[in-house]
């Protein structure tokens, strides 16, 4: 009868041992691997709906939505994109782009920061505790465009901050988005203005750490196949 050595037999173990695991490490999660499939596969089915959308002539002052995609939205899934260049945001459902929407980011005096950041609150009726307005006793408007850190109130008056409809925030010095005029160009002090019915919408959508980046050109539309229009 053949004897095999301790050595021998314990590098046999360790052998089998290693190939064992290094075949399980292969095994993909079935489960997993049906996600991706169907996250690929809507992202494509988007990215083709949204090229045909940019297609038309009039996309720059109107708003995209892929009906399918927002009924797959929840707030655990969702991520919104500002891009600067375009004045235009977009809402991504599973990395797949179910909204593109007009927007209105700072001017020069006033740029909106960029940067990825997260939603910090949620606040349905919120009025700016920086820029507003200065009446006087009689209701009389003295500064149309005022900041609270620089104007002056006089004896009698009183500042009233700007109303910002369904405001979420992104950064402790007052950067936000909400409900504002939108006039196809940069024109805020630096927070993100939205159309009503987005601001309405995305406000339902988000939950407090909802990711949202502000760049010059949005990650989502870098991609060569949106660039398609």
């Amino acid at each position: 009868m053949k004897t095999i050595s301790l050595g021998r037999f314990s590098g046999l173990l360790l052998s089998a041992f290693a190939l064992t695991f290094s075949s399980c490490a292969l095994m993909e999660d079935p489960a997993q691997k049906k996600v991706s499939r169907e996250d690929a596969a809507l992202q494509a089915s988007a990215r083709t709906e949204h090229s045909i959308y940019r297609s038309l002539g009039a996309w720059k002052r109107s708003t995209y939505r892929n009906k399918a995609l927002l009924e797959k939205a929840t707030p655990e899934n969702i991520a919104i994109e500002i891009s600067i260049k375009e004045q235009r945001g977009y809402l991504l459902v599973r990395g797949a782009l179910a909204m593109d929407f007009p927007v209105a980011t700072g001017k020069k005096s006033h740029p909106t920061p960029t940067g990825s950041y997260t939603v910090r609150a949620k606040e349905k009726d919120y009025h700016s505790n920086l820029y507003g307005k200065i009446f006087d006793a009689t209701g009389l408007v003295l500064v149309e465009d005022a900041d609270s850190r620089v104007d002056k109130v006089p004896e009698g008056a009183s500042f009233v901050g700007a109303s910002m409809p369904y405001w979420m925030r992104l950064t402790d010095t007052g950067v936000g988005l909400h409900v504002g005029y939108v006039p196809g160009h940069a024109a805020s002090h630096g927070c993100v203005r939205l159309k009503d019915d987005t601001a309405k919408q995305l406000f339902e959508l988000v939950k407090i750490g909802t990711p949202v980046t502000i760049a010059y050109e949005a990650p989502v539309m870098a991609e060569p196949v949106s660039k398609k229009r």
